[in-house]
């Protein structure tokens, strides 16, 4: 008799798979080993939570195989069946046999798909009762080949490739257009251009399958609020700490060596502001949660560390000069090279120097012969990385206290600037 599906014999991934079912659903591992509790009608005592939480830990690391009793309710509290679960989502039934954005997001047949896709009744379109898209469903299903499916049909986007659609998403949408506006429910289309959690768990997704031209159409390495925060001479900023997605980091830091060569890569953002000299600026950032990933490749002894290191510590000096070549400039422009200048100097740096611990960005606008009509204006915006944790490895240890004191330079530059 041949099996319907492969049983995971490798109880860390399946591990991984649960953590990230009850990441997805709940607000912390303690809130789903509650809800646990009180569905197998168990007193929620901190002593049986602090229990249940040691025993899920070990489920997670992959020390202990999920039980069979613990299967009616782990399939209960994250809406899934126990196939899906023992088999790390590789394989995914439908847990009732009405075609919903459920059961195609778990089916692997093309032919369904665009049958769905169809519909006169645009049922794809729709939320369903628990205010889940097609698409939700098929990230927590791991279903890529569906997701591959709607991007490269042009069906779902997540890039318009259009600069001034670039706010809350990269201009995300969809080409399935509604029948009549009897059938209007905005909640796919709704999702994609209003929220960036659907790219965002899709970049998990690619990132899991070394999936590199995926996550360059996804713009995997980009925020949104790069596109109208990023400039220096506005004195606005991006909020990424508000968007950070600890799943996708986590993904992204077990994924592969040519993935995390992508994410340590610097890359250039084009400046939407038109000035009046006519340049065409541009802006250079890492990775907006490269600090966490540096953080997470140290704490999982990831061999990709040293690399990752090295790049984002060549980025930190590249950086440093950057800004004292501009700050030299300036303090030796016509208007500020005199001696009983100096302090209007500093005044000025100060002034429009900045650095916000939100994201580690740092910003300087300098204005050249500012009292001529041929004033000219430069300056930087850009993120820096640093390291909170402490690798066991010489060579690391080197490193990171290199990158943390290059990265204490360039955020302490404005209480340094006499130094320069």
């Amino acid at each position: 008799m041949q099996l319907m599906f492969r049983l995971e014999e490798d109880n860390a991934k399946i591990g991984r798979y649960l953590s990230d079912l009850i990441d997805q659903k709940y607000e912390s591992k303690r809130k789903f080993c509650r809800a646990y509790l009180e569905a197998a009608k168990k007193e929620p005592s901190n002593e049986n939570l602090t229990n249940m939480a040691n025993r899920l830990s070990q489920m997670i690391k992959g020390n202990k195989a999920i039980q069979i009793y613990d299967l009616p309710y782990f399939t209960d509290l994250l809406g899934v069946s126990c196939e899906q679960i023992i088999s790390a989502g590789e394989y995914s039934v439908p847990l009732t046999k009405r075609v919903t954005n459920y059961s195609i997001a778990c089916s692997k047949d093309p032919a369904k798909w665009e049958a769905y896709i169809n519909r006169e009744d645009k049922l794809i379109l729709n939320s369903d009762e628990y205010c889940k898209t097609v698409i939700d469903y098929a990230l927590e299903f791991a279903n890529y080949e569906f997701l591959k499916y709607l991007m490269d049909k042009g069906y779902v986007w997540f890039d318009s490739r259009k600069d001034n659609d670039y706010i809350t998403t990269f201009g995300a949408g969809t080409s399935i257009k509604h029948r009549e506006p009897g059938y209007i429910d905005w909640g796919l289309e709704g999702k994609l251009r209003e929220e960036d959690d659907l790219r965002i768990n899709l970049i998990a997704l690619a990132a899991d399958h070394e999936d590199l031209h995926m996550l360059t159409e996804l713009r995997a390495r980009e925020n949104p609020q790069l596109y109208f925060s990023a400039h220096y001479l506005s004195g606005n900023h991006p909020d990424f700490d508000s968007c950070y997605n600890e799943r996708m980091v986590n993904h992204i830091a077990s994924s592969s060596e040519h993935v995390l060569d992508y994410f340590t890569d610097s890359f250039k953002i084009k400046d939407r502001v038109r000035y009046k000299d006519g340049s065409d600026r541009a802006h250079t950032f890492m990775f907006p949660y490269i600090s966490k990933l540096l953080d997470k490749l140290v704490s999982n002894n990831s061999p990709f560390t040293e690399t990752a290191l090295k790049k984002a510590l060549a980025y930190n000096q590249q950086t440093y000069k950057k800004l004292r070549d501009l700050i030299l400039a300036l303090k030796n422009d016509d208007y500020y090279a005199k001696d009983y200048m100096k302090d209007l100097w500093i005044k000025t740096c100060e002034q429009y120097l900045d650095f916000y611990e939100n994201g580690d960005i740092i910003s300087f606008r300098a204005v050249y012969t500012s009292m001529t009509a041929n004033r000219k204006i430069d300056g930087i915006i850009t993120n820096v990385p640093h390291v909170t944790k402490t690798p066991s490895s010489p060579i690391l240890k080197h490193l990171t206290r290199e990158l943390n004191e290059s990265y204490e330079a360039i955020k302490n530059l404005k209480e340094n600037l006499e130094e320069l």
